[in-house]
């Protein structure tokens, strides 16, 4: 769907600033009573990337690194207690692991929801798919990134766990299921509403 640059700036902003919110509230990261948290920060990026594109998508992934990046800091509602180890361990690869998978996470949802929704009577489908990928693609894209940076550090073990806990277990499935529902319902709403408007 095309749309003039003023109401995509809108839309994109409106997202940035709720990514922002989640961050410093209860909303973006929920935490299990194992201690492990599911992140629905990939939310945003997937509306993003399905209703504005490939563009808005990397941007908001750029934003969804930087609040992973800023636990490194104690900044934010939810720190993850190995953020500033990676960082202490290597400063380089914490940088490169906390935005580019994100990044990258957002410009391949958008790419493919747009492969997905060339026929208009397919679009509700194409949103799923795309509010699907965009848990999974994050998951492994950080997962390489971690190992890659990771491996030969006092960090490489947790990555096996990492891998376990975030694809195998509850929390994955939950993670899949909360991005699938909410996502789909979000693209949907979002892009009548921006339809509307256009």
């Amino acid at each position: 769907m095309k749309m003039n640059k003023t109401v995509g700036m809108t839309v994109t902003a409106i997202l940035v600033a709720f990514m922002l919110v989640m961050n410093f509230t209860p909303l973006g990261y929920i935490v299990s009573p194992a201690g492990f948290s599911i992140t629905l920060m990939i939310i945003p990026v997937a509306v993003g990337a399905a209703v504005l594109g490939p563009s808005c998508g990397t941007l908001l992934g750029f934003v969804f690194g930087l609040t992973s990046f800023l636990q490194c800091f104690g900044i934010g509602y939810f720190i993850d207690p190995s953020a500033a180890l990676l960082f202490n361990t290597s400063p380089v690869g914490t940088v490169i692991t906390c935005f580019v998978p994100r990044m990258l996470m957002g410009l391949l949802v958008g790419l493919i929801f747009r492969a997905l929704s060339r026929f208009e009577r397919f679009r509700i489908g194409s949103f799923a798919v795309a509010s699907f990928s965009a848990p999974v693609l994050n998951t492994l894209l950080f997962i390489t990134s971690y190992i890659i940076f990771f491996r030969n550090t006092i960090l490489a073990g947790t990555a096996i766990k990492t891998v376990i806990i975030s694809i195998l277990s509850i929390n994955g499935l939950i993670e899949i299921i909360v991005s699938m529902v909410l996502g789909t319902a979000l693209c949907q709403a979002f892009y009548m509403a921006v339809k509307k408007i256009h």
